[in-house]
């Protein structure tokens, strides 16, 4: 399989159910110094008995990655083991645009009074 032929798709919403039989999925956040971390799980299905179970295989957990670079990472792993779809979750842009765009608290005039 080419990565060309990977599907890149938003993860679902914390509670929503994956139906896939098998993707990747990578998650960045901010640590807490601000910088990027990812995890990149392998995700797969297995019937067992009459029960469908998850298996999830760590690939990275908390690695000090930017999102792209982990993404890209993904893309090119899955296309080696013919995983269909990668689901990723970039919230370090929201939380570094929130941290860079709040407003900053300005002297009063009547504070200096």
């Amino acid at each position: 399989m080419k990565p060309s032929e990977i599907r890149i798709l938003p993860a679902l919403d914390p509670g929503e159910s994956y139906v896939e039989p098998t993707f990747m999925l990578v998650e960045t956040a901010l640590d807490d110094s601000g910088e990027p971390i990812t995890t990149i799980e392998h995700v797969a299905s297995h019937v067992v008995g009459d029960k469908q179970r998850w298996e999830i295989s760590t690939l990275g957990q908390s690695v000090a990655v930017t999102h792209a670079a982990a993404l890209e990472w993904a893309v090119s792993f899955a296309a080696s083991r013919k995983v269909p779809i990668v689901y990723h979750r970039d919230d370090s842009k929201s939380a570094r645009y929130a941290a860079t765009s709040s407003p900053r608290a300005e002297p009063s005039a009547s504070a200096s009074k």
